[in-house]
Order: C-alpha cells, then structure tokens, then sequence
C-alpha cells in the first residue's frame, strides 16, 4: 500500500487537534492576565479637594535676623586668658564672657592710684596753706603777695590732682575692656578666639545677639509693596514651624546694596515662636486685593511623605481600567493647624479627587483602583 494516503489521513486527524490545543492555551493566558489586572486594583476612599476661604495673599520670601546684634572687642592688645561662655549660651546684660590678660593694666593702675592719692594730699596742702594766709592777711600779718602765692599753689594743687584722677580714670576704662561683659540680655552666636591667642585693639572676639525680638527683611516689588503702612501685621510662616508667628512692619526700604533694586521689608516679631532663630528663610504674607486664594485642604490621611517630598495620589479615569491613581507632588502650608486636614498650596486644583486612608500605602503611581461607596 501507498505511504502517501496515510500521511495524507493523519494530517487531516492532527490539524484540527492542533487549533483546538492553541486556542484552548490562549483562553487559559487571557484567564490568566485578566486575573492579574483584577487582583492588582486596590479598593480606596476617595474625597474631593476643597476650596479654602479667607483673605488672599501674596508671599515676600525674608530672611531672619535678630533685633540687635554686637560684635564685642577689646581697646587692649593682649593674651586671651579666659572665655567664659560657650557660643549658643544664653546671658544676662553685665555677666562677663572673656578676659584679656591685664596685669600691665593693673601695674599702670596701681602707679596711677598711687600718683592720685599724692595728688590728692598736697591738694588738701595747698587747700589748708590758702585758708591760713587768708586769716593772716585779714589780721594784717601777711602781704597780699604771700596771699596770692598761696592760692596760686592751691590752683596748681587742684589741676595736677584733676590730671591724675583722669589717667586713673582712662586706665579703669581700659581695664574694662580687658573684661569683655554681655551689653544687653541674649545669646552668644559665635566666638572668635580661644584661651592662649593674642588679639588686637578693634579684633572682633564675640558675636553676641538679642533674640527676644527678631527681624524680618523680605525683598518686594513695587506693586506689592503698595498700600503697605507702617504698623501693619504680616503673618509669617517658616517651614517646620507650626506655631503662627505674626511681624509688626516697621519700614519700606529701598533695597539699593550691591547696586540693587526694588524694595524691602522689615517687619519685627516681637514674640517669635520656639525654633524660629536667626538665618532662617521666612515668608511674609502681605495681604492683596488684587490676588485670589488657591489654597484647597484634603483630608491629612490623604498626604504621602518620601522624604522631604509630599504628595497625594489624585483619581484619574484609565484607559482599559475605570479609575487609575496617578501620584502628584504638592507643596503644603506649613503653618496649617493641626485639624485633620492638609492644606495644599500648590500642585492640586479644587474639585479634584484623591485617595485616602489606610489603602494608599498599597498604592503606586498608575495603579487601577476601585472607588468605595
């Protein structure tokens, strides 16, 4: 018998058993992948973004400066003997910080009070020698000229004992400065020299503060700074600080250093909230007309961190899934209260929807999701 015949059977048999194995494999992958994308949506909360009312602003970054600031030296060139404070302590007005070695100080005052106190008996000689011949005079026992003699020696007596308690004087006022002391209440922001140096008359030693009060100096423009008057209260808001802080304006200045232009604030806070020092970049809430409000709240559950970043996951239509969440980042209000709601300033419109609750930790950017009723 003919192989071909039979060849010809088994491939018509085999054919048909072929297609029904591919389909039924190709049925069990598209099982399988529409298992996957069902079993990767996560089931969120969602809430709307919501407009927040209340007086519109515009933002004038600044800079924190303390209310005064001193940069103590010595009028005296010597050996630093002693620093007494450490640079962050906190002192009192009077309370010394640092001594300048002073013992040819304290030579020339002893010399000088020695010198004084001989001044200071012929005086007192010359005084009692005036008085006398004065009475004589007046008995007629003496010349006038014995007379004039005496008060001229009186005179002399009373200039040399003048000039020895000003030299006296000058050297106390030098000695002081060997003995740097804090000239108000404050904090000491920086020291400039060690125990064993030797320093300069006029050397800056200590940087010392007053941070009962602060400043704040903002760059602004003219149409900004329009219709701004002295007194007026500015809100001002510092990253990480969450207590309201509030500054008085107490000048519009032209802002002409290092051939600048504009203008500038300055606003004092006098009661500046804890953490609020020195160095840090603020920003003064001036208040306009002319600007509307885009600042919306979402409930805090809502907020993703990654490091210093924050974001929300905002409910987007898909494509081939209903909903899908896309991750956005956002700047916050850091002044917001603590309330259960999250203040965004930029990143996010009103009306939009974001997830919230515990399910966000599931979610990545893109994720199908489903809405809970």
């Amino acid at each position: 018998m003919s192989r071909r015949p039979i060849i010809a059977n088994f491939a018509r048999w085999l054919l048909p058993g072929l297609g029904l194995l591919a389909l039924a494999c190709s049925n069990e992958v598209e099982g399988t992948a529409a298992k996957d994308v069902e079993g990767a949506t996560v089931s969120v909360s969602i809430a709307p973004a919501e407009v927040i009312g209340g007086a519109a602003y515009l933002a004038a970054p600044g800079v924190v400066r303390p209310y005064r600031r001193a940069q103590l030296g010595t009028r005296q060139a010597g050996t630093v003997e002693a620093v007494l404070v450490r640079a962050g302590d906190h002192v009192v007005a009077g309370q010394e910080i640092l001594q300048i070695d002073s013992r040819e100080l304290e030579a020339s005052r002893m010399a000088a009070i020695l010198q004084r106190d001989s001044a200071r008996e012929a005086h007192e000689q010359a005084l009692r020698n005036r008085d006398r011949f004065r009475r004589l005079y007046d008995q007629g026992l003496v010349a006038k000229v014995r007379l004039e003699e005496a008060e001229l020696q009186a005179e002399r007596a009373t200039s040399a004992l003048g000039r020895a308690e000003a030299e006296l004087a000058a050297i106390e006022v030098s000695m002081d400065y060997a003995r740097l002391r804090a000239p108000f209440d404050g904090v000491v922001s920086e020291i400039l020299t060690e125990t064993g140096s030797f320093v300069m008359p006029g050397m800056p030693l200590v940087v010392f503060e007053d941070r009962g009060r602060l400043e704040v100096e903002a760059a602004i423009d003219q149409a900004k700074a329009a219709g701004l008057s002295v007194g007026a209260r500015l809100p001002v808001v510092a990253e990480g600080i969450s207590e309201p802080a509030e500054g008085r304006l107490q000048a519009v200045l032209p802002a002409l250093a290092g051939n600048g232009a504009g203008l500038r604030l300055r606003a004092l806070v006098d009661t500046p909230p804890s953490g609020l020092v020195p160095g840090m970049v603020v920003e003064l809430r001036v208040p306009s007309t002319g600007a509307a409000s885009h600042s919306v709240r979402v409930p805090a559950g809502a907020v993703v961190r990654r490091g210093q970043l924050t974001g929300v996951f905002v409910i987007e239509p898909g494509d081939q899934i209903p909903w899908r969440a896309r991750l956005r980042w956002v700047s916050l209000d850091p002044s917001s209260p603590d309330d259960g709601w999250a203040y965004v300033q930029r990143g996010l419109e009103a009306g939009e929807r974001v997830a919230y609750g515990s399910a966000i930790s599931k979610l990545t950017d893109g994720q199908a999701v489903t809405l809970q009723d």
